[in-house]
């Protein structure tokens, strides 16, 4: 199996939707994925896909260890550290 590379807006991401399990938080991907695909479609949007559906790729090719052994945490916390600066 080759090495598969998250990027940072895909870690923020599966750190936002992360659930108990890989296959729950391929689930929550997937909804948010066609929350989007149904919307009014926007520049934003189409680039928020295009990183959706990479995620949900990468994550249906990595075993369950790799996914457990991602440091989620540190994404989320990057997170609430950027709106309380704002």
């Amino acid at each position: 199996m080759r090495n598969i590379y998250f990027d940072q807006d895909e870690m923020t991401l599966m750190a936002i939707f992360s659930a108990k399990t890989k296959r729950e938080t391929v689930t929550a991907l997937k909804e948010a994925l066609a929350d989007l695909e149904h919307g009014d479609p926007d520049e934003q949007d189409e680039e928020m896909e295009a990183i959706l559906s990479s995620l949900i790729e990468k994550l249906q090719q990595i075993r369950d260890q790799h996914f457990y052994s991602l440091n989620l945490q540190e994404y989320l916390n990057n997170i609430e550290e950027d709106t309380e600066d704002a």
